[in-house]
């Protein structure tokens, strides 16, 4: 983020290209965020690593920063942009796979609102940290940056952290020896054989809540898009459109822990199906709140909207996001990075799909029918996906 908004004036005023590249660049990010993901997901499920990869993962940014250090001509922003999303599809994975490998299901939800609410924080400081260090430095002075962040990234792991997988394990052990009077245990408590990401793909929880990322993503960066021309075509909002987003990024901010911490505690309360009534309100409450953004005739309103929006947002996107963890966990396999991966990529998939959808819809109907049927359709299959499997899963159990 350090580096998006400055982007489209390097491109267009320096280097001459069309502004049809702003929508290149941003691609690549994506493809090299995807191969980032899936490629580590494997490497490090099989390999059995997590700490030395993330290392990796820091040293390709630092290298992504290089390139973009000495970048003049077009294709090597485009280099920096694949290398900077290999870089992030490798961390995000492995971060949340290193989550998932330690906490149990009423723990994790709250552990990944954690680092959502650290990557809201980003967002919202990194641009405005970049453009500064443009506006005084050129290219050279959020590159250097970049270069460096990357490299503290990589002594922070090498001193401070321990590989997820050597806790799990010592975890795990402490559970053998403690549980060794029981009459009733057995080894085959421990981990089995991995499952192949096409294996996970087929299983209703990974299912439900690839649909769920994919669905509270792709309507959040729709809506990044259309709020502020609709502020300005209708509501005639046409000053300060940035404090939209620091109210958005406010709400979200205060709100993921709260989300993150209820998920958790109603987990506990009455067990893993509460997960899916809570992505089934976050669906059809994410609904209501972009009815209500379409009818609203003042900014106030919208705004009301807004922050509801993102209230229901994280009920879909939190309980999703730790489920992947959650299910690996409970079918007792090895295949946590590979869950994780294609978290990323339905996230990466959500924010690349939705908008370029809604903006096209938007110029040719507007604001209220585009979004109320963009969010509609993917939440309505959302929340029947939930229904469905906490009917057989009663059903399953009774």
């Amino acid at each position: 983020m350090l580096t998006v908004s400055m982007l489209p004036e390097i491109l267009q005023d320096s280097m001459g290209a069309p502004e049809s590249a702003n929508g290149v660049v941003t691609a690549m990010f994506g493809v090299g965020a995807v191969l980032g993901c899936f490629v580590s997901g494997i490497l490090s499920d099989r390999i059995r690593e997590r700490r030395g990869l993330q290392m990796i993962s820091s040293l390709i940014y630092s290298v992504s920063g290089i390139v973009f250090y000495f970048a003049r001509h077009y294709y090597q922003i485009l280099l920096f942009r694949l290398i900077d999303g290999i870089a992030s599809g490798v961390a995000c994975t492995l971060l949340y796979a290193s989550i998932g490998d330690v906490y149990p299901a009423n723990l994790l939800a709250f552990k990944v609102a954690i680092v959502y609410f650290c990557n809201n924080i980003a967002y919202t400081i990194g641009p405005i940290c970049g453009q500064r260090l443009f506006d005084m430095a050129g290219v050279k002075g959020p590159a250097a940056l970049v270069i460096a962040l990357g490299l503290l990234k990589l002594v922070a792991l090498f001193v401070f952290s321990n590989d997820s997988l050597a806790i799990r394990s010592a975890v795990r052990s402490r559970a053998y020896v403690s549980a060794a009077d029981d009459s009733t245990f057995s080894k085959s408590h421990e981990s089995v054989a991995s499952m192949s990401i096409p294996r996970l793909l087929m299983q209703p929880p990974v299912i439900i809540s690839t649909l769920s990322i994919v669905t509270s993503i792709g309507i959040q960066c729709m809506l990044e898009g259309l709020v502020p021309l609709h502020l300005v075509d209708k509501l005639n909002h046409d000053q300060d459109n940035g404090i939209t987003f620091v109210i958005l990024g406010l709400v979200f901010t205060i709100m993921v822990p709260i989300v993150g911490k209820a998920t958790d505690s109603l987990i506990e309360w009455r067990g893993e199906t509460m997960r899916y009534y809570a992505m089934m309100f976050g669906a059809v409450a994410t609904v209501c709140s972009v009815l209500l953004m379409a009818l609203a005739n003042s900014y106030a309103v919208m705004m009301v909207g807004y922050a509801f929006f993102a209230v229901a947002d994280l009920c879909m996107f939190i309980p999703a996001q730790s489920a992947y963890g959650d299910f690996v966990n409970g079918a007792n396999t090895d295949s946590m990075a590979r869950g994780y991966s294609i978290s990323v990529f339905a996230w990466a998939l959500g924010a690349i799909s939705l908008p370029p959808i809604g903006t096209a819809l938007y110029s040719r109907f507007g604001f209220s029918r585009p979004s109320i049927a963009i969010a509609a359709i993917p939440c309505a299959i959302c929340a029947i996906a939930c229904l469905l499997f906490i009917i057989y899963d009663k059903r399953k159990h009774r």
